[in-house]
């Protein structure tokens, strides 16, 4: 194989590698701030603990037990967090299972002699 060609590889893997780097960050973003949004949910000071259907909060929030009611843009916020963390925790997982584009794997670890028990 001539050097044009291999260096040509070379580029080519570097791109693909980048590529996946860019993605599986992008999708850890998406993955944090899913996740932060909904578990501080249970926190917001403008969550009401009881039913306010002349300002819409009539849709429940369960926090163990005791209840505070969102109204229909929070409870949509809630909603699609649910649904895009997990559709964003698979393919992130799956590509740095599978792809591995920032070398985890080849990465040397440290050697700790076994313990005397």
């Amino acid at each position: 194989m001539s050097d044009e060609m291999m260096a040509g590889k070379e580029i080519g893997s570097k791109r693909k590698r980048t590529l996946w780097r860019v993605l599986s960050i992008i999708l850890g973003a998406i993955c944090l701030v899913c996740f932060l949004t909904s578990f501080s949910m249970y926190w917001w000071p403008s969550i009401p603990p009881s039913r306010r259907p002349s300002e819409g909060r009539v849709y429940p929030l369960n926090n163990h037990g005791y209840y505070t009611y969102m109204n229909r843009e929070e409870y949509l916020l809630n909603q699609s967090a649910h649904w895009i963390f997990p559709a964003a925790f698979f393919p992130y997982f799956a590509i740095q299972y599978f792809i591995d584009p920032f070398d985890r794997k080849r990465r040397w670890r440290e050697v700790r002699p076994p313990r005397p028990w």
